[in-house]
C-alpha cells in the first residue's frame, strides 16, 4: 500500500472524518504535541554493559535531531526519558492536593469479578516489586511537567490518508505524554507516552466519491475483525460524520459505547496459575463457566464513561491536523521508544514505540497494511467489486474444471487398460482417481453456490455479524448492593489466605486444619449468596461430597479386600448400570 501525499484533498478527507473524542471526567492527560514534549525529554541509548548512554539532554531534543539520532541507530535500543525525578512522598501530597486538581473515584473494581481472580490479581501486584516498572510519583511529576511546561490544551492528531484494496484509511494517531492507568484507576499498567488511533475506511464507489463504511478505535484484547465497526452500526455514535471516541481514562483506550468495561489481563508469567485456578473457578463457582471475561484472570476496569473534556468539531476543544507519512521524517527514521524503557519483561511497563515501529523496530502491521490489519482484506469495498470478484473466481472454476476433468478421463482411461490387459491396480491409482472425482464433485458444488449468489444477492449482513466478541459495558448492581460487594471483596480474598496460612501452620491438629477448611468453603458460600448463586453453589458441593464418598469408599475397599476386589466392584457395578439402561431401552420398543 502507498501512502499519497499531504495534499490538501487528503487533509480536507481528515478534516471532514474527524473523530470527537470524550475522555472520562478525572483524566489527566490528553492528546498533546510530540514536538512539545520532546523537548522536555532526555533521549537515552542502551549499550551492552553499564547504564544507558544519554545522546541528547533535557532541552537539546528536537524532532529534527531524533530523526538524526534514529537514522544512525536502524535498530531498536533508543529510548526517551521525560520524567527524570519522580515525585517523593511531600511531594505527591502537594500535588494530590492542589486546588482544581481533577478527581476520580475508581469503584468496585474487584467487586465485579470472582474470589480466585482477586487473589491472582494480588499476585500480580506483588510482582511489581520483582520486575521493571515506574517508579512512584512518576505519574504525579509528569502532570505536572505537562501541566507547567508544555501546552496542554494544545490538541493535535497525526494524520495519515492510505488508499489501496478499494478503500481510503483515513488515520488519525493521538499521543500521550503519559498513560497512567495503574496509578489511576487501578488498572494494568503505567508508562511514559501512549499512541492511539482512530481509522475510518471510506469504500471506492464506481460511480463517486468514496463512502464512509468502517471504523476502528484501538481498543485491549482486540485484534482482527473485532477491532471494526460498521459506519450503520448501532452501537457506533455519529455527529455528523465524525465518529464518537470513548477514551479509557488513564488508558486512553477506545470504546464505542460510553460505560465502564471489564477487562481481564493475562500475563505469560502467571499463565499456568491463571490455567489452574479457571478450572478451580468452573468447579467451586459455576456461575463462572458461562462468563470467561470473569472467569479468573487478572480483573482490570476500563473507565470510559464519556462525561468529561471532549475534544473534536463542535466540542470543548479542537483539534489541530499534522499530516504525517512515510516522509515524515521522525515518523520513518525513528525506531525507538517514545518513553523511559523500564526494561519490564512482561512489557506493560514500558513505553510504546511510534505510530510506525512495534518495540522490536518492525513494522505495525496497522501502518504497513491497515486494511488487512483490521480484516477489512476479505470484504468487498462495494457491490459491484463483489460482483466483479465473483466473476473472476468463476472463471477460476471454469478452468479448474477442465483441467480435471481431463485428468480424471485419462486416469479412467489408464485403469481400464490394465484392468483389461490383467495389470493390477493399486489402491494408491483408485484413491487418486477417487480424489479427483471428489474435488470436481466440490468444484461444481461452489459455482452452483455463487451463480446463487448472482442471480439472487443474499440477504444484508447484520452490524455485528462480523464479530466474535463484541465489546460492551459491564451491567452495573444497583448502588447499595454494589458498595456491599466492594466491601466483601476487599475482605474476603486476604481471609482465604489467612485461612490457608492456619492450615499449614505448624503441629496443627486435625481440628484446626478442618476448621480452616471449612472457613474456606464459608468464604466461598458467602461469594455466592452475594452473586445470587446460592443454589448452583450447593448444588456444586453435593456433587463433590459425592464423589469425596465414592473415592473413600474404593480407597477402603482397596484397604481391605485389596485392589483386585476393588476393581471387581467397579466393574460389576458399570454391568449394572449397563443392564438397567437396556432394559429400559427394551421396555420403550
Amino acid at each position: 500500500m502507498v501512502a499519497e501525499d499531504s495534499s490538501t484533498a487528503d487533509l480536507d478527507l481528515l478534516v471532514a472524518y474527524e473523530p470527537i473524542v470524550r475522555f472520562t471526567d478525572g483524566e489527566l492527560f490528553f492528546p498533546a504535541s510530540v514536538e512539545d514534549y520532546v523537548a522536555q525529554c532526555q533521549l537515552l541509548e542502551h549499550v551492552p554493559s553499564g547504564r544507558p548512554k544519554v545522546l541528547l539532554d533535557c532541552g537539546e531534543v528536537t524532532l529534527e535531531g531524533l530523526a538524526a539520532a534514529g537514522a544512525r541507530h536502524t535498530g531498536a535500543g533508543q529510548f526517551l526519558r521525560f520524567v527524570s525525578d519522580p515525585f517523593g512522598r511531600t511531594e505527591q501530597v502537594i500535588w494530590s492536593r492542589r486546588p482544581g486538581r481533577p478527581r476520580f473515584r475508581a469503584a468496585g473494581r474487584l467487586a465485579r469479578v470472582g474470589v480466585l481472580s482477586r487473589v491472582v490479581d494480588a499476585l500480580m501486584r506483588t510482582s511489581l516489586f520483582f520486575r521493571g516498572s515506574v517508579a512512584r510519583g512518576t505519574e504525579a511529576a509528569a502532570e505536572s511537567q505537562y501541566r507547567e511546561q508544555m501546552r496542554a490544551d494544545h490538541h493535535p492528531y497525526y494524520g495519515r490518508v492510505v488508499r489501496g484494496r478499494g478503500y481510503v484509511a483515513l488515520q488519525y494517531w493521538y499521543f500521550y505524554v503519559f498513560n497512567d492507568w495503574r496509578s489511576r484507576a487501578y488498572g494494568v499498567n503505567d508508562h511514559e507516552a501512549d499512541w492511539e488511533q482512530v481509522i475510518v475506511y471510506l469504500a471506492e464507489q464506481p460511480d463517486g466519491p468514496p463512502r464512509p463504511s468502517w471504523v476502528v478505535f484501538s481498543a485491549h484484547d482486540e485484534t482482527g475483525d473485532d477491532l471494526r465497526r460498521r459506519w450503520d452500526d448501532p452501537d457506533l455514535s455519529l455527529i455528523g460524520d465524525h465518529p464518537v471516541v470513548h477514551a479509557g481514562l488513564g488508558s486512553h483506550s477506545g470504546a464505542y459505547l460510553a460505560g465502564e468495561y471489564l477487562t481481564t489481563f493475562e500475563a505469560p508469567a502467571f499463565h499456568g496459575v491463571i490455567r489452574i485456578f479457571r478450572r478451580i473457578s468452573r468447579t467451586l463457582l459455576p456461575w463462572t463457566r458461562d462468563h470467561e471475561q470473569v472467569g479468573v484472570g487478572i480483573p482490570y476496569v476500563d473507565y470510559a464513561r464519556g462525561d468529561g473534556l471532549a475534544v473534536g468539531p463542535g466540542q470543548d476543544r479542537e483539534w489541530i491536523p499534522v499530516p504525517v507519512d512515510d516522509r515524515t521524517r521522525w515518523v520513518f527514521d525513528y525506531r525507538g521508544l517514545w518513553g523511559n524503557d523500564t526494561e519490564d519483561p512482561f512489557g506493560g511497563e514500558r513505553a510504546p514505540a511510534g505510530p510506525r515501529y512495534e518495540r522490536s523496530g518492525t513494522v505495525r502491521s496497522s501502518w504497513g497494511d491497515p486494511v488487512g490489519w483490521s480484516g477489512l482484506g476479505k470484504v468487498p469495498p462495494n457491490r459491484e467489486a463483489a460482483v466483479e470478484l465473483v466473476g473472476v473466481r468463476l472463471e477460476e472454476l471454469d478452468a479448474d474444471d477442465e483441467v480435471l476433468s481431463s485428468e480424471i478421463e485419462h486416469l479412467q482411461s489408464r485403469l481400464r487398460a490394465d484392468v483389461a490387459s490383467g495389470i493390477s491396480i493399486t489402491d494408491t491409482d483408485e484413491r487418486r482417481l477417487a480424489d479427483r472425482v471428489s474435488h470436481r464433485v466440490e468444484l461444481h458444488d461452489e459455482r452452483r453456490r455463487l451463480d446463487a449468489r448472482l442471480s439472487e444477492p443474499p440477504p444484508p449482513a447484520g452490524p455485528h455479524d462480523h464479530l466474535r466478541h463484541r465489546r460492551l459495558p459491564s451491567a452495573q448492581p444497583p448502588p447499595g448492593r454494589r458498595r456491599i460487594l466492594a466491601v466483601w471483596s476487599a475482605v474476603s480474598t486476604p481471609l482465604i489466605l489467612a485461612f490457608v496460612a492456619v492450615a499449614f501452620l505448624p503441629h496443627g491438629s486435625v481440628t484446626v486444619i478442618g476448621s480452616a477448611t471449612f472457613a474456606v468453603f464459608a468464604v466461598f458460600a458467602i461469594e455466592a449468596i452475594a452473586r445470587s448463586n446460592l443454589v448452583r453453589f450447593l448444588l456444586t458441593l453435593v456433587l463433590l461430597g459425592v464423589l469425596i464418598a465414592v473415592g473413600t469408599t474404593l480407597a477402603g475397599l482397596t484397604v481391605f479386600f485389596g485392589w483386585q476386589t476393588t476393581v471387581a466392584v467397579c466393574f460389576f457395578g458399570l454391568a449394572g448400570l449397563l443392564l438397567i439402561n437396556n432394559l429400559r431401552e427394551l421396555s420403550r420398543d
